[in-house]
């Protein structure tokens, strides 16, 4: 079945010896690998978005590239890292802008540590990186492809060692690596005898021990042989060293680690797949260590190549932050501007209902407002009624009261007192003649005036009397 669309954050590429591609990417949940006939194969996957990768990690062959072995007074690789800026330059015989290097931890020792530096030529890079362009991807990781082998061999089947050998072998070529403590500690790269099987195995077999004289003494008896690759080379290297005296402590320590499941582009299987275990492991390996911060000073990818992705990557972010908020500022506005609307239009429809009847709600309150004033007026009739007889009973003859307004306050109740006399001195005389009343005792005249009448003059006057409210105990 031809694999569906794959969408995925890091992907890796490896190379098999006839120019086939493999491509190691996660795919329904899994990472997998997919055999592309050619490097075009692959183009028109990425160009038809069947297959699409925000990051690709790529695999140099180790025959490109120079290793050396470095111990340095660092207690972690970040101090390390800092030390070969000034280090390197004494390792090559080319000058620091002629090549690009990365560095990978083989072992700690007390107060130092043993570092492997990968160096490889600006020039042989450039053409890897040219090649990345061509089938349509920015690379983001370089790395040598025994350090990807190494982590392949870590990360498949259960066996753990301190010390490890591994042996990945194909028809074409072999890598013979030693691991200690699940970092890359040597690696070799040997060229296959064309179909002579034995005649390769006994090559192979001889640079496994050449290795193992490498580690301590204490740790021969211990270390792991783990293989894989194809078939036949697989069986006859594991007869070898079982049949070898050299080798009589480490028949239990032998390890056979099945090949990486490899799926056609096209579905098919018209190819033995197990010819492409080798590129196989290298991507898989690729893949697991793409995004692990342990190999990260393991990139080859030149510092200010980097730094110029990741600015890219941070400017690109915060467009991305910024066209976020402006789109949630314009929603919250048209939202505004939706419930405005919807409100002024609710309001219209009010306004419309309410403009009949404006009119006669006016006309209403002040209706309203006269009835309370008449109501205030007649709250207290019994009170009303002693002023008036009071009024009456001890206004002189010569003063005629017209008006008489009775007015509630807080202090208590007041009057106002209109009328006339026949003369001003006669006008006073209501002060003198209301004393012996009850509730109008205080009652002083004010504004006394004269005003020309018919047949003569008419004196008018006001007077005023505050009545508490003791005075109707």
């Amino acid at each position: 079945m031809r694999p569906g669309k794959i969408k995925t954050e890091w992907a890796s590429l490896s190379l098999a010896a006839d120019g086939k591609v493999i491509v190691c990417a996660k795919f329904n949940g899994s990472p997998s690998c997919i055999l592309f006939d050619s490097p075009e194969q692959l183009k028109q996957a990425i160009d038809n978005r069947r297959l699409y990768a925000r990051k690709w990690a790529v695999a140099v062959s180790k025959n490109s590239c120079i290793l050396k072995s470095v111990t340095l007074p660092a207690s972690d690789m970040t101090e390390a890292a800092k030390m070969l800026e000034f280090e390197v330059s004494s390792l090559v015989p080319l000058s620091p802008d002629e090549f690009v290097y990365g560095c990978t931890l083989v072992e700690r020792q007390p107060n130092m540590l043993k570092v492997l530096v990968c160096i490889l030529k600006l020039s042989e890079l450039n053409e890897y990186l040219e090649t990345c362009n061509k089938i349509g991807f920015r690379s983001h990781r370089i790395v040598f492809d025994s350090l990807a082998v190494q982590n392949w061999f870590d990360t498949s089947g259960d066996d753990a060692h301190e010390r490890a050998i591994i042996v990945l072998v194909d028809e074409k070529r072999c890598y013979v690596q030693t691991g200690i403590d699940g970092n890359l500690a040597a690696a070799n790269e040997l060229a296959m005898v064309d179909t002579d099987v034995i005649a390769s195995s006994d090559e192979i077999v001889d640079e496994i021990f050449h290795q193992m004289q490498d580690l301590p003494d204490s740790s021969k008896e211990t270390v792991l042989i783990k293989i894989a690759g194809v078939e036949e080379y697989v069986s006859q290297i594991k007869k070898l060293i079982l049949s070898d005296v050299r080798a009589w402590s480490l028949s239990k320590n032998i390890s056979i680690v099945p090949n990486p499941v490899i799926t056609c582009h096209d579905g098919s299987n018209k190819y033995k797949l197990e010819n492409y275990s080798f590129a196989a492991v290298v991507a898989s390996g690729l893949f697991g260590l793409a995004d692990d911060a342990k190999y990260s000073y393991a990139n080859l990818l030149p510092r200010e190549h980097v730094k110029r992705y990741e600015k890219r990557v941070l400017l690109f972010d915060y467009l991305r932050v910024a066209c976020l908020f402006l789109l949630l500022l314009l929603f919250i506005w048209l939202s505004l501007a939706v419930s405005n609307h919807r409100i002024e239009k609710k309001s219209r429809l009010i306004t419309a209902r309410i403009a009949p009847i404006e009119l006669v709600a006016g006309g209403v309150d002040s209706k309203r407002r006269r009835v309370i004033a008449i109501k205030n007026q007649l709250s207290d009739r019994g009170r009303i009624g002693r002023i008036i007889d009071e009024l009456y009973q001890y206004t002189p003859k010569t003063i005629s009261v017209s008006e008489l307004n009775f007015v509630g306050g807080y202090g208590g109740a007041s009057i106002e007192i209109k009328g006339q006399a026949d003369s001003m001195p006669a006008a006073f005389d209501l002060t003198d003649a209301m004393s012996k009343a009850k509730l109008l005792s205080g009652i002083q005249v004010e504004n006394v005036q004269q005003t020309p009448g018919p047949g003569g003059s008419i004196i008018t006057f006001k007077a005023y009397c505050d009545i508490q409210e003791e005075s109707f105990k």
